[in-house]
Formats: structure tokens, C-alpha cells, sequence
């Protein structure tokens, strides 16, 4: 009776952490596409803003074809997702304001620079949630690999009944 208890909650607990570790990463997926400003269609053009609103589209790079399998797997993604969020923060807060000031002097780099600060607060928290989020992603398919093997089949197409 005690080592059917124990198998019992061992498998409740992993079922649990991959639970878990499925809901996390999917909500830091739609937190970054929210922050980059990508709707649920994956185009900014589905959002609906409000009158006197400004877009702002905050570049992530696409998330690789192939479902990862481990935690090493996403190391690559998770970079270059930091990176982009960075990228796209200084290019607003930096480079933008250098551009204004030469062109219209120290006024211009100020409003340029307050004009950047909303990307520059939402570009690496986006990044920073997509890199999260795909790291989420290889740690449950490395805990669960037969449900990553049925993720997989279901991806191509073909019937998880094997």
C-alpha cells in the first residue's frame, strides 16, 4: 500500500510540474507577443487601438521549426530573443536621439528620447518573456519526453494513436 502511495504522488507531482511548466510557458508566450505588440494572429494589424493611439511593433525573432527537447536545445532562441529586445531598445534610446540632435540640436534628442522610453521599458521585457518562455518549453519536454514526442507528431500532422 505505501509504495502504491508513493508511485501515486510521484506521478501526481510530475504531472503537476509539467502542468505547470506548460501553463508558464504559455503565458509568458502571449505576455512577450502583448509586449511586442503582436496580436493572437501573430500581426500587429489585429489590434484595435484606440483613437490617438500609436503602434509600437517590437521585432522578436520567430521561434524555431523544431519543438526543442531539452533545456539546451532553446539556448540559441532564448539569445537571440534577449538580444532583438535589446537591440530594438537601444536603437530607440541611443541611436534615434544621436540622429535628432544632429539634425535638430538637443531639443529634438529630448523629445526623441522621451518619444523611445516606452520601447525602451517593453522591448527587453518582451524579449526577456519570450526567452522565458521558450526555456519553459524545453525544460517540460525534457521532463515529459513522450508528450513531446506526441507534441511533435501532432505538429506534422499525424495521429498521436501509435
Amino acid at each position: 500500500i505505501i509504495k502504491g502511495i508513493r508511485d501515486s504522488t510521484s506521478a501526481l507531482a510530475g504531472t503537476v510540474a509539467y502542468e505547470a511548466l506548460n501553463t508558464s510557458a504559455k503565458v509568458t508566450r502571449y505576455a512577450a507577443n502583448r509586449l511586442s505588440g503582436v496580436a493572437r494572429g501573430g500581426k500587429a494589424s489585429d489590434y484595435s487601438l484606440a483613437p490617438g493611439e500609436s503602434r509600437m511593433i517590437i521585432s522578436l525573432p520567430s521561434r524555431p521549426d523544431e519543438v526543442p527537447s531539452s533545456f539546451v536545445d532553446v539556448s540559441g532562441h532564448a539569445f537571440d530573443s534577449l538580444t532583438a529586445g535589446l537591440r530594438e531598445a537601444n536603437y530607440k534610446i541611443v541611436y534615434i536621439p544621436y540622429k535628432e540632435y544632429r539634425r535638430k540640436g538637443a531639443s529634438g534628442a529630448a523629445k526623441s528620447v522621451v518619444r523611445g522610453i516606452p520601447v525602451a521599458v517593453r522591448a527587453p521585457l518582451s524579449g526577456a518573456s519570450e526567452a522565458l518562455s521558450y526555456t519553459l518549453l524545453g525544460v517540460r519536454n525534457q521532463l515529459r519526453p513522450d508528450m513531446m514526442r506526441e507534441e511533435k507528431a501532432n505538429l506534422r500532422g499525424l495521429s498521436s494513436d501509435f
